[in-house]
């Protein structure tokens, strides 16, 4: 008898500790999980939210390509009937350029009179990209908004920091 419950009890933790484990994979609310690229996100009752983020959940969320030595110095995904990524990083003098073309290629011109979530003080070659509220070429109203700003240290680091959402 004493056998029988123990394996009994043995059989219920186990299938506990695999419900538990598996619950933020699940979506079960305040349950945490992985992202497919390595972020820590967990559940609420509207979503999810994953901080702090990886260079490649940045990449994936953002639909950007940037340098692999580009370092994430800090970056959140929100994530429910709408989205939102924010991200400040940071690439090394020797990837700059490459970094400002793939912006520009995924966002556009400089553009002035912007406002970016870039803290800009004491950077050069600032460049400010964001998108209109307003309608896309094809006269439907944009699904993505986004302000992206960047500009260089003295020693040459490009700095970024972006807002993406969905409208």
């Amino acid at each position: 008898m004493l056998g029988g419950i123990a394996a009994m009890l043995a059989f219920v933790a186990v299938v506990l500790a695999v419900l538990v484990r598996q619950a933020g994979d699940w979506g079960v609310p305040y349950f945490s999980f992985t992202s497919a690229h390595g972020s820590p996100c967990t559940n609420d009752f509207t979503g999810y939210t994953c901080d702090p983020l990886t260079l490649a959940d940045v990449e994936f969320f953002g639909d950007l390509d940037l340098p692999a030595n580009t370092t994430v110095l800090a970056g959140s995904y929100r994530s429910t009937h709408d989205y939102r990524l924010t991200a400040q990083l940071s690439v090394p003098r020797t990837s700059a350029a490459a970094a400002l073309k793939e912006l520009r290629t995924d966002f556009g011109a400089c553009r002035g009179n912007v406002s970016t979530p870039l803290q800009s003080a004491g950077l050069t070659n600032v460049c400010a990209m964001a998108s209109e509220e307003g309608a896309d070429a094809s006269g439907e109203p944009a699904s993505r908004l986004y302000a992206v700003g960047t500009g260089l240290r003295k020693d040459g680091t490009r700095l970024i920091g972006l807002t993406i959402r969905s409208r």
